[in-house]
């Protein structure tokens, strides 16, 4: 029988990149996620994580902080029975087996000391560029695996689907204002994209028209701030600038703005996916739209994704899509809980 005063340890690796919401919204709903009574958190944030980017993490004073890969990689492996919850987020093999060789060590000395080892939302940058035989055996040996798009899944084979963690923030779809209400559509553009051409722009001005919206432009990562300027003001529409680049100030910001959105237009995942969650409809428009249509189909929002010259026909058939939003992200939550459930009753398990 376990001590009152006994604390399962549980390792969680939470840096991303330091200037991109998305990557602090969708791990700290993994966070979330793993709460529960009992459970002990040491947190792998890497070396460059600024206060920034802290500050969208729920991190709680009794969290334990580790700023190297090393430190925390040698504590989880001299833990008896952890857990250890693997990278959400995208991933990218480089040649060889993945994980390389040293995370492969660290799994694997989990399991060995009793431990538990959990793979949940992870998604591949170019699922076409791996197969099965790309991923190390001790990734078949968690307690759950889920993948956040299908494609990813199928390239590796193994494991389940369930939409990325960010679709589990936000407001109540039975808050949400209605699409009669919003004002506003929302045009967030990636910087290291090509920019797009007149139609596409004039596109982005006969939506607004039709629809009685203003144009304006926001940027949930801070390298996308000049293109939100120019955008703003080659569209006639106004760049919405937040408080601080902090990411609780990011976050607050970015929902107000889509929370009066009737649409976002994106080529960024997660810009797409935070506006729906806020109820604005998400319509992907991209260079090379192959992420965000597999972000977006795993929520059942796959249907305004694509191509900077089918943005005109998206637009013909925003009205119709309108209604599909809210079923979609009340679905997506479901099965974010429903994993998380999973996730919890391994964790239990294993004590």
């Amino acid at each position: 029988m376990m001590s009152e005063n006994f604390l399962q340890d549980v390792y969680i690796p939470l840096g991303g990149q330091d200037d991109n919401l998305g990557d602090s919204a969708l791990r700290a709903a993994y966070f979330r996620a793993a709460q529960g009574a009992g459970r002990r958190f040491h947190v792998q944030l890497g070396e460059r994580r600024t206060t920034d980017y802290l500050s969208g993490l729920p991190l709680r004073p009794e969290d334990l902080l580790y700023r190297t890969d090393d430190s925390w990689i040698k504590a989880s492996k001299n833990t008896s029975r952890a857990v250890l919850l693997y990278y959400a987020g995208e991933v990218t093999p480089r040649g060889g087996i993945y994980p390389h060789r040293h995370t492969a060590i660290q799994l694997q000395k989990v399991l060995e000391n009793g431990g538990t080892l959990i793979v949940a939302g992870t998604g591949l940058k170019d699922p076409s560029a791996v197969d099965e035989s790309t991923f190390h055996p001790i990734l078949r040996e968690a307690s759950v695996v889920s993948w956040r798009d299908r494609p990813s899944r199928d390239a590796a084979g193994f494991g389940g689907v369930a939409p990325d963690w960010a679709y589990s923030l936000g407001t109540e779809t039975t808050d949400w204002t209605s699409p009669e209400s919003r004002r506003l559509l929302a045009v967030s553009l990636r910087y290291d994209r090509p920019w797009p051409d007149e139609e596409w722009l004039q596109a982005v001005r006969d939506l607004a028209a039709a629809t009685s919206t203003r144009i304006v432009t926001l940027a949930q990562v801070a390298r996308d701030a000049p293109r939100s300027a120019l955008l703003a003001e080659s569209l006639g529409g106004e760049y919405l600038v937040p408080h601080s680049m902090s990411h609780a100030d990011l976050d607050a910001h970015a929902r107000d703005v889509y929370g009066r959105s009737l649409a976002v237009i994106s080529d960024r995942a997660h810009g797409l996916i935070i506006g729906a969650t806020e109820g604005a409809c998400p319509i992907g428009s991209a260079a090379d739209p192959q992420k965000i249509e597999r972000l977006l189909a795993a929520a059942g929002l796959g249907e305004l994704v694509g191509r900077y010259d089918q943005l005109a026909e998206f637009g013909e058939r925003l009205e119709s899509q309108l209604p599909t939003v809210a079923p979609a992200i009340d679905g997506a939550r479901a099965e974010l809980a429903d994993l998380a459930l999973r996730i919890d009753v391994a964790m239990k398990a294993s004590l």
